[in-house]
């Protein structure tokens, strides 16, 4: 191996990994943040993007150890990359074991796992911009070793010591609001795929949908996507971020770097990825004061029901200034659930929120998280009927998403898991789970573990329930006439040449929908009564199905059972 020259600087390998099975079209914000930070340092940094390229490992193995990089740091933000983390990380040190990998993001919160199962050398906790320099410095001190003494005085790191322990040196302040970095697209321009994050906005459904989105002034324009806050204002039990204190920037930070990408990137789009945008209402009037005479057209990717609660007015006044879409974390349509997700809010102001999208012309969907713990048949009916009101508002079919609790580290549901039994009594079988929601989406089955009140095969039956009964609903009030439809009616308004193909397939979609919709209404009981007898065979197999023997599972939830109205998850545990 060469000698290391104390008087030179250390090569970094940045990159981030895959959390799912597709590329994100999310920019990599931290990456390309804590790249800059060790830039301006003097440091040479190169970013390999892996989840929007999607090289092989043997390939990115190869150029790390062609390149001959001291130094490789994994922006692992999602737990559903363990697996790809395990792999890599592995077989970096097999080939090159000088190297030394540093993994910060949420999966971080697995450190013990990370750090005693993987080529992993440290772990960053929390936020990375302060702590990923320091360890860093450190490193280039001490000739790319750890000097276990030194080492612990850097804040925000996990490590293994001179005994194989665990170590936790504590949190880094977090930096203030006027430092946070938007997505740097000139960065992603040299070191990755522009195209992959730089859009078309008629790719996406919501802007598909508007009449604005067609306006010849806005031809050729693209989507690109910025955020306003870091952080959130809560703190759900199913939630796996975990870095505290909700950070807003300035608003006119926000809209100078909206003018900046129409000038460079010719974008007339953006998408604002929060997870609690407008929370600060003296921000939110700026915002739309500011944002108004760049008469761009804009979604809101995150925010809190409790927006529309404290103001009314306030969707009319942004869709007034662009605003086409807001996406809420309704989560579910029972208090119950609601308060063991702690979501500080109630079914009435889910309610409030859903009438208000639908009065003003926004879209939205109902985005729901089934299977928590506390859930049974009777709160997956609640959120049925919750539907159903929403669906009696709706002059169109409400779209929903819905997704089964995946319980990822560094969420209050993980350590439910932990204390029910369900990660087992070791490292190696807590490692399991986190290889079985691997490169999983949360809406796939296969990725569940149980927590709820009632037995699998009902678990399973409920997404059909909630995404089919309520739509139902809908089409009967309409005498199952799809021309009904506003989405149908507004993109008729648009450009057609250009969005033909897709009023096409929404038209053939809903056709084919209404068929078997009328065939699920007319048989009633029996068709969920078959539906659920397919998923016994799935989940317990022909025999066990047809002799009655996975009665059992479902005379077993004693345990799981959460009486009364539902108290925060936290609490129980």
């Amino acid at each position: 191996m060469e000698k290391f020259n104390l008087n030179k600087k250390l090569k970094i390998f940045f990159c981030n990994v895959p959390i799912r099975r597709e590329p994100s079209s999310f920019p990599p914000v931290a990456c390309t943040t804590l790249c800059k930070i060790l830039l301006e340092a003097g440091y040479y940094v190169y970013f390999y993007d892996i989840d929007a390229r999607r090289p092989t490992l043997n390939k990115v193995i190869q150029f790390v150890k062609s390149k001959r990089f001291d130094v490789v740091a994994i922006s692992a933000v999602v737990s559903t990359s363990y697996k790809y983390v395990k792999e890599f990380t592995n077989m970096i040190k097999k080939i090159s074991p000088e190297v030394k990998v540093i993994l910060g993001g949420n999966l971080a919160a697995s450190y013990e796992i990370i750090l005693k199962k993987c080529g992993v050398d440290i772990c960053a906790i929390g936020e990375g911009d302060k702590s990923i320099l320091n360890i860093v410095n450190h490193l280039n001190k001490n000739g790319n070793s750890i000097n276990y003494k030194q080492i612990s005085k850097v804040r925000g790191i996990t490590f293994l010591d001179s005994k194989g322990e665990c170590r936790f040196t504590g949190y880094e302040k977090l930096i203030d609001a006027d430092q946070i970095e938007q997505p740097d697209y000139e960065f992603l321009e040299k070191y990755s795929n522009i195209n992959q994050y730089i859009l078309n906005p008629l790719s996406r459904y919501d802007f598909a949908c508007d009449n604005r989105s067609y306006e010849k002034k806005r031809r050729n324009k693209k989507l690109a996507t910025i955020f306003a806050s870091r952080g959130c204002v809560n703190k759900c039990t199913f939630c796996h971020r975990w870095i505290p204190r909700y950070r807003i920037i300035f608003a006119k930070k926000v809209v100078d770097y909206m003018k900046y990408m129409i000038d460079r990137y010719n974008v007339g789009f953006f998408c604002i990825d929060d997870e609690s945008f407008g929370e600060s209402r003296r921000w939110l009037e700026e915002f739309i004061y500011l944002v108004k005479p760049l008469d761009v057209l804009f979604q809101i990717d995150g925010a809190r029901v409790s927006i529309v609660k404290r103001d009314l007015s306030i969707l009319k006044r942004l869709k007034d200034v662009g605003l086409v879409a807001v996406y809420f974390g309704m989560e579910s349509g029972s208090n119950k659930i609601l308060n063991i997700m702690e979501k500080n809010v109630n079914v009435e102001d889910n309610l409030l929120a859903a009438k208000a999208c639908i009065n003003v012309g926004i879209y939205t969907i109902i985005q729901l998280i089934i299977g928590m713990p506390g859930e049974n048949d009777n709160t997956i009916k609640q959120t049925i009927d919750f539907l159903k009101k929403v669906a009696e508002l709706s002059p169109y079919i409400p779209d929903t998403s819905t997704n089964y609790l995946q319980a990822l580290p560094g969420s209050p549901c993980y350590e439910y898991l932990r204390y029910k039994g369900l990660l087992g009594n070791s490292i190696d079988d807590e490692e399991k789970y986190l290889l079985k929601v691997s490169n999983i989406n949360a809406a796939d089955f296969r990725q569940y573990v149980n927590v709820s009140e009632s037995s699998l095969d009902r678990v399973r039956l409920w997404n059909a329930k909630v995404n089919i009964i309520p739509k139902i609903h809908w089409l009967k009030a309409h005498k199952w006439n799809i021309r009904s439809n506003l989405i149908y009616k507004s993109m008729l308004h648009g450009d057609k040449k250009k969005s033909y193909s897709l009023i096409t397939r929404v038209k053939k979609v809903l056709k084919n929908q209404i068929m078997v919709y009328k065939l699920i209404d007319f048989t009633g009981d029996f068709f969920w009564k078959v539906l659920l007898f397919k998923y016994c065979i799935s989940i317990y197999g022909f025999k066990k199905t047809l002799l009655g023997k996975f009665v059992k599972d479902r005379t077993s939830r004693k345990k799981f059972i959460i009486d009364g109205g539902g108290k925060s998850l936290r609490k129980i545990l």
